[in-house]
């Protein structure tokens, strides 16, 4: 764990909060009717389609200083990721395995700022439409593909872009606004950079892609992590 610098709590989450503001524009309210086949159609291209072993470099602020290192993913059609961040020494700063929509983390692990399931499926460039979510709004136009899902209290708007996801927004009653952002393609059709945000906690993640590699698959106990 690589601690940057500190700052007093102020600054830290007034230069956060700035920089989320500029960075993360809203996405634009989906207008037409829901079209289910629509939502079927990119979820089927930014799904899980092969083994793969992705390797990047991660930075997170947080408000009490920012911290940086390497980063493993492990992922595994259907539905199942393995997420593990090591600091700049090697040492573990995080485990965590994503298995459908729900997140396992070590007996005994702090609270880490990562995102709900859906969420954290769009950060690694796979889009699932969120469970329990109606699908309420789509658009299509030109190269442009909107989506939108409520629940209770929650919404969810999703943007593709030829298909593949770009940005996912969800909002809550109490919980605020959380966004993913994704860059442009790089190895194996998954986005060289991705963007998380927390705008009411001050928390940013942002990984970087180094190599991604297709492989025959994982041993099962991979996915195993103490709690549930």
């Amino acid at each position: 764990m690589a601690r940057k610098g500190t700052r007093s709590f102020q600054a830290t989450a007034l230069g956060t909060l700035l920089a989320a503001a500029c960075a993360s524009a809203p996405p634009a309210p989906v207008a037409g009717p829901p079209d289910p086949a629509l939502a079927d159609r990119v979820a089927a291209a930014n799904g899980l389609s092969q083994p793969l072993q992705i390797t990047f470099r991660w930075d997170l602020e947080e408000q009490d200083g920012r911290f940086d290192g390497q980063g493993v993913t492990r992922s595994q059609p259907t539905d199942r990721a393995r997420l593990d961040l090591f600091g700049p020494r090697g040492e573990t700063y995080l485990t965590a395995a994503l298995i459908g929509n729900e997140i396992r983390l070590p007996a005994g692990s702090r609270d880490v700022p990562l995102p709900p399931p859906t969420l954290l499926w769009c950060v690694l460039g796979v889009f699932t439409p969120p469970p329990g979510a109606a699908l309420v709004a789509s658009s299509e136009s030109g190269s442009t593909t909107r989506l939108e899902y409520t629940a209770a209290g929650e919404r969810w708007r999703f943007r593709f872009e030829n298909d593949r996801l770009r940005q996912a927004e969800w909002t809550g009653r109490a919980e605020g606004r959380r966004t993913v952002d994704l860059g442009a393609a790089g190895e194996l059709g998954l986005p060289r950079t991705a963007t998380y945000r927390d705008h009411l906690a001050f928390v940013k993640l942002e990984l970087e892609l180094d190599q991604a590699t297709a492989v025959d698959g994982f041993p099962p106990d991979i996915w195993t992590i103490g709690r549930r």
